[in-house]
């Protein structure tokens, strides 16, 4: 009989207690899985922080937490993880009464992208082990990371003295009476503008800026397409991180930059388009536009952006810099149009150290080849 008794007992218990559960289990039960610093650049570290309270009187004996991020996050510990085509984490959890976990964990973002979380589930178990409830959450939190910087001494010969002949043609329109700062010398600057004083202070050459009297503007003009399919994405990476180091380059100098490309943003699908612009929050909008560019969305014509630019005159007072891997006829059509109706326009074409890009054979020293070291 009192076999019986408790045997009765402990089958009241487990459905009373499955009950409980699949009535109050998420009841105070918060999940949030968040990243540390919400902009990075690549090759910089960042943290995943992942936060679990049950704030009930209910204990959550098994609690269990998955979800999928981009696999080129590296993180630290591989523990309750597996990478395939993403990265899959696993997490276990127990949690008492009125109890909150929190957890970090490293990675290493190693390339240049918009990424957010792919859905989360969460799992509990009831005190028994046996009953299952699962609650699926959306994540809103991204992270962003911009394309890495190119250090100068990595920059082509043939692209400072571009760049340097660049900022020079814009120079000629400073006005001395309007000082805007002091920088470090470059090999580009006339030996007039060097400030010895400040020179002297911090034991580096040092040299003037000045603002510009008229409305001078670079306009870079990024090319999603490609001449060929092979190694695409090699190319396209390449061109971003070009895009960013010449925006940074010239906004430095007080230039002032816009953006055009045939992209597509990876949030909202627009075109991405950044006006002209010349202070640092500038150039982090160009930078932030440049790393939520989707390069896995159809691109549209490059060719039908620089034809509306020259339809609305929007050229004058303008330095035009094409970076197009791609160099099919339409686009050197383009590019000797513009410079026979005296645009200015520069054309860098990112492409591998054993091919020779027939478009800079003819002799246009402003067409420049720039090298691709490695497949990233």
């Amino acid at each position: 009989m009192k076999l019986f008794i408790a045997l009765l007992c402990g089958i009241l218990m487990y459905f009373a207690q499955m009950y409980l559960y699949k009535r109050l289990w998420d009841r105070g039960l918060s999940v949030t899985v968040d990243f540390e610093k919400p902009v990075v650049r690549a090759g910089e570290e960042n943290e995943l922080i992942e936060v679990i309270s049950n704030d009930k009187w209910l204990p959550l004996p098994v609690v269990q937490i998955k979800f999928a991020i981009t696999r080129t996050f590296r993180f630290k510990s591989n523990d309750n993880s597996a990478v395939t085509d993403q990265y899959y984490r696993n997490d276990y959890y127990s949690l008492l009464p009125y109890r909150r976990i929190t957890r970090k964990y490293g990675f290493v973002c190693t390339q240049r992208g918009c990424f957010r979380m792919n859905g989360m589930d969460v799992i509990c178990k009831d005190l028994f082990l046996t009953g299952m409830m699962l609650k699926s959450l959306k994540h809103e939190e991204m992270v962003c990371v911009l394309p890495s910087r190119i250090p100068l001494e990595e920059l082509p010969v043939s692209a400072r003295e571009l760049m340097g002949e660049i900022t020079d043609n814009i120079r000629r329109n400073e006005d001395p009476f309007e000082f805007a700062g002091i920088r470090e010398y470059q090999s580009y600057d006339p030996m007039n503008r060097i400030n010895w004083k400040a020179s002297a202070r911090s034991s580096e050459l040092r040299v003037n800026k000045f603002n510009t009297t008229f409305s001078q503007r670079i306009v870079l003009c990024l090319n999603m397409e490609c001449h060929i399919k092979w190694h695409e994405d090699v190319f396209i990476e390449e061109e971003i991180r070009i895009a960013a180091a010449l925006a940074d380059r010239f906004i430095s100098e007080h230039i002032p930059v816009a953006l055009y490309t045939n992209g597509l943003d990876a949030v909202t699908g627009n075109v991405v388009s950044i006006e002209a612009g010349g202070d640092f929050s500038h150039l982090r909008n160009i930078e932030l536009a440049l790393s939520r560019i989707d390069k896995g969305q159809g691109a549209l014509k490059l060719i039908e952006t620089l034809k509306r630019l020259e339809q609305e005159k929007t050229y004058d007072n303008t330095e035009f810099v094409i970076i197009s891997n791609y160099r099919k006829q339409d686009m050197v059509d383009m590019y000797e149009g513009l410079r026979s109706r005296g645009v200015n326009v520069s054309w860098i074409i990112p492409e591998y150290g054993m091919v020779d890009p027939r478009v800079t054979q003819r002799g246009d020293r402003r067409i420049m080849k720039w090298t691709v070291k490695d497949a990233r």
